[in-house]
């Protein structure tokens, strides 16, 4: 047959497989939207099912679109889980905005289902607290809240029990998903004090990797701390899911706190900068961390010094309160423990500091840098210290809301004022009963004594302020602000009262000698300290004396 005979049937060929072509085109798209049709409600069943059954939660579902092609693509809205022990008051354990759900198409076939990804927006988490005990067999189900408007209810075939086993009890996870992003999430722990609101933390986007519900999910995460304001980054592992006792579900990774503005917490200041590991279940975390803040401040006046910590803390997620167990401090160049609290203080706003703080070998310049509003500090000398120490919240300064109790010594007490200082030298010479020798200078001094500080006013008892040759005993008060002093007490010379002084005035003071030699001393005054610190007046109680 010649070329002009094949044409014909080449061109038939043709249009016999067009044809075909065309017909498998409609065949597809047929079987395109019946494969829609069916794979609809049974994404958003499986998606359902499997949050109920994990989470142990009721779930709503308001909108759930799926697109098919080489990719499956699932796009929901308003995705709500309610705890299984929900009550009117409570907030759903999780909500969701949108969502989005990358998978391949084989994803619903596989066992377990593996999906690419997922995108989510505006997530919410509230935590619930735990439990006190498991509801009695006659209390009966949660009475079902009114489904709101334009929202549909979906519910697993078998509500979860009260009684459902914890993640580690559960078989495989039924789903595997890549990764998860989700941005703009909001995370609150429910406090176990009734009067307490949740504990907050705004996650400005935070990142899951083979997320599955049977094991731990690495995650990373980028946060606000409310108190001190500042930035958290954060990494590590969180779960398996505790679908009974969520508070339960264990975290556990490494954290750096950046730009922290001590300025957030009323009465103190500095920029804090903090790094750590932490572990344990969301209701009680342990962080081992340090922290650095080179401005550290006081609302008192005093200037800004160093302080580097070295701690140990117990978070508990279920009231926000955090227990120090540990706190190896340096404050300038004087270190110091502490163990204590920072915890709610009942009918108020806020929370209180309460610790135990210790100071051996630190220096008493340091303290009095932060505390004193001067150009230098008035002593230096070697510090040991204990005390307790409470800061409620409240408006007032530091100065006003601070109590403390405790206990001092300080060694090689000099003065910075030269004034002062010549005082004590002379203090010193006149106690031995060598009143000329100049050759007895700078001389150093020792104090001790117990103090007490409420609302802004400083009680000292047992005060013993010591120099070679003499002795002096004090109680009193100072008040923080403006200075004011008020103390009674003694002093004790080893010297004679006529060996205090030269010429005429010792011939004076002679026959006075038996009378101011008391209880082993050669002489004993009694005195009142009045005035200020800055200009003190020094009296003797002359009736005391007769």
């Amino acid at each position: 047959m010649d070329a002009e005979g094949q044409k014909p049937r080449r061109r038939a060929r043709t249009l016999w497989l067009l044809g075909i072509v065309a017909a498998l085109a409609v065949v597809g798209t047929i079987a395109a939207v019946l494969v829609y049709r069916w794979q609809m409600p049974r994404v958003r069943s499986q998606i359902v099912r499997i949050l109920s059954d994990e989470l142990g939660a009721r779930v709503e579902l308001a909108d759930l679109q799926v697109a098919l092609g080489w990719q499956v693509l699932v796009e929901g809205r308003g995705l709500v889980l309610h705890h299984a022990r929900e009550t009117p008051d409570v907030p759903p354990l999780i909500s969701i905005d949108r969502f989005t759900i990358a998978a391949p198409v084989t994803a619903v076939l596989a066992s377990p289902i593996r999906i690419d990804s997922v995108e989510i927006e505006r997530l919410a988490i509230f935590i619930p607290k735990r439990s006190d005990r498991e509801p009695d067999a006659d209390e009966g189900e949660t009475p079902r809240q009114p489904d709101e408007p334009g929202r549909t209810e979906d519910r697993a075939p078998e509500a979860p029990s009260a009684e459902a086993p914890s993640a580690r009890e559960r078989g495989p996870s039924p789903v595997v998903i890549g990764r998860i992003v989700a941005t703009d999430t909001s995370l609150a722990l429910q406090s176990s004090k009734p009067d307490r609101a949740p504990k907050e933390f705004l996650i400005h986007s935070v990142t899951l990797t083979d997320a599955a519900f049977d094991r731990p999910v690495s995650f990373e995460a980028h946060l606000t701390n409310p108190t001190p304001q500042g930035v958290v980054r954060t990494s590590g592992q969180f779960g398996p899911w505790e679908a009974d006792e969520p508070a339960l579900t264990r975290v556990g990774g490494e954290y750096r706190f950046e730009q922290a503005d001590l300025g957030t917490i009323k009465g103190i200041g500095g920029a804090l900068e903090s790094s750590g590991r932490f572990d344990g279940p969301l209701e009680r975390i342990v962080v081992d961390g340090t922290t650095r803040t080179p401005d550290f401040s006081l609302d008192v006046g005093g200037a800004a010094l160093p302080l580097e910590t070295k701690f140990q803390a117990i978070v508990d997620g279920s009231n926000g309160d955090t227990l120090l167990n540990d706190v190896q401090a340096v404050l300038g160049t004087t270190p110091l423990t502490a163990k204590g609290g920072v915890v709610h203080t009942p009918r108020r706003k806020g929370r209180t500091v309460s610790l135990e703080v210790a100071i051996a070998n630190g220096r008493l310049e340091d303290v009095l840098r932060l505390a004193i509003d001067e150009p230098r500090p008035p002593m230096s000398g070697a510090l040991t210290l204990d005390t307790t120490l409470e800061l409620p919240p409240g408006e007032p300064r530091v100065a006003d809301r601070l109590a403390l109790d405790g206990s001092f010594t300080v060694d090689d007490l000099r003065f910075a004022s030269r004034g002062i200082q010549d005082k004590i030298d002379e203090f010193s010479r006149r106690g031995r009963g060598k009143p000329t020798e100049d050759q007895i200078e700078n001389v150093a001094s020792a104090m001790r004594g117990r103090f007490r500080l409420r609302n802004g006013t400083l009680s000292l008892t047992g005060v013993r302020f010591a120099v070679r040759g003499g002795l002096v005993q004090l109680d009193g008060k100072y008040v923080l602000r403006g200075g004011a002093l008020d103390f009674r007490g003694t002093v004790r010379l080893d010297a004679r009262a006529s060996q205090t002084m030269t010429g005429w005035k010792s011939w004076v003071l002679k026959p006075f000698d038996p009378i101011l030699a008391k209880d082993g001393a050669g002489t004993v005054l009694p005195i009142t300290i009045k005035g200020t610190a800055r200009q003190p007046k020094f009296g003797v109680d002359v009736k005391k004396i007769f």
